[in-house]
């Protein structure tokens, strides 16, 4: 049926139809977290199980004894882990505002540890913190995020990509991992920098204004309008070198200390590894984690496990299993801590309740 009004017609529903249900779409969102979750928890109970094995007693026994020094590295090593990572998540916003180092830090330890849970909670702080307490607008974090996704991938494909090639870290890994983020960043920094320009955005423009889409978010709406002005400071975030290979030198020294943690970890075991296994578990550990979509807990130590089992088919099965929980344990008493520290900081509940405290302007 249709309707005319004001010189525009409008189409109404046929009689006897049932307009689309919205809650289909989060009930099922919610389901496959619910579900992921469960699953998360029920592999990390079964790598539990894994090195509680009798045959992994002296392993055990070897971790009960660890010394100050190793225990202290792990520490260590799990603070430039976050350190790393909030680095890269405020170098990123540079070039459209800078935000205090603090208080870039003390959201990362948080949005870490709620990374290990489900329904993106650590999506929903990062959101929070940085919109509410420091002012930067929600479609300009939605740039910002998708500017560090893009460095991520730039860093993590190519060693995907060698680890599937080599399924070791030897020479060839190295020269095909380095070459690939090599090639892959000066890609995006160019890319980046000829749309940053007047003539380049003006094309992209022209371009989104010839494809078929419907009026709501056609080239003249406020949808595209909002949405170019925001994407374009993803543009300008990337279309810096700073950032760009700074943020990716951040990844490769958080992957670095993702292996050191493994390398010590293997050493309190007494099944030491080499380094460039250290390296392929490292980045392992990291990868299944950054690529859960319900939440690392769990999956990344079940997956890494199983994973080196199959490419490190010296090591067995349990002793794997011990030195990623041992990585995880030490991680996640650190992120405890330092989100207690955090969170005193933040006042993230004074946030929750609609109070703001933006530090717009602030300077470093």
């Amino acid at each position: 049926m249709t309707s005319e009004s004001d010189g525009q017609i409008t189409t109404s529903p046929p009689l006897g139809s049932t307009p689309p249900r919205r809650g289909v779409g989060r009930v099922l969102r919610l389901t496959v977290q619910i579900l992921g979750c469960a699953t998360g928890i029920g592999l990390l109970g079964w790598c539990v199980s894994i090195a509680l094995r009798p045959s992994n007693r002296a392993a055990l026994k070897q971790l009960q004894t660890a010394s100050a020094l190793d225990i202290a590295l792990l520490i260590g090593l799990s603070i430039i882990v976050l350190l790393a990572s909030g680095g890269a998540f405020r170098e990123t916003l540079r070039p459209i505002k800078r935000l205090p180092m603090l208080d870039v830090q003390a959201t990362n330890v948080i949005a870490c540890l709620l990374a290990l849970l489900p329904f993106k909670l650590s999506v929903f702080f990062r959101v929070l913190v940085h919109n509410r307490r420091d002012g930067v607008p929600v479609l300009t974090i939605g740039a910002w995020f998708g500017a560090v996704g893009v460095v991520i991938l730039c860093v993590l494909l190519p060693m995907i990509g060698a680890s599937v090639w080599r399924g070791k870290a030897d020479d060839l890994w190295f020269i095909t991992s380095g070459g690939g983020m090599l090639a892959m960043l000066l890609t995006v920094l160019l890319v980046a920098r000829t749309f940053r320009s007047e003539e380049g955005w003006a094309w992209a423009q022209r371009s989104y204004a010839k494809l078929p889409l419907p009026r709501s978010i056609g080239a003249d709406s406020k949808f595209a309008t909002t949405f170019f002005e925001k994407s374009h400071e993803g543009v300008r975030m990337l279309a810096a070198p700073r950032v760009v290979f700074g943020c990716a030198l951040l990844r490769v020294i958080d992957i670095g200390a993702q292996a050191g943690r493994i390398a010590v970890a293997a050493a309190i075991v007494d099944s030491p590894l080499h380094w460039e296994q250290a390296l392929l578990a490292g980045s392992s550990f990291f990868l299944i984690g950054a690529a859960a979509p319900t939440g690392a807990l769990g999956v990344r130590e079940a997956g890494t496990a199983s994973l080196l089992t199959k490419f490190l088919p010296g090591i067995a099965m349990e002793t794997f299993a011990t030195i990623v929980l041992t990585v995880t344990a030490v991680e996640a008493i650190v992120m405890i801590v330092g989100s207690i520290a955090a969170g005193a900081y933040l006042r993230p509940d004074r946030l929750m309740r609609g109070k703001t405290n933006q530090r717009a302007g602030e300077r470093e």
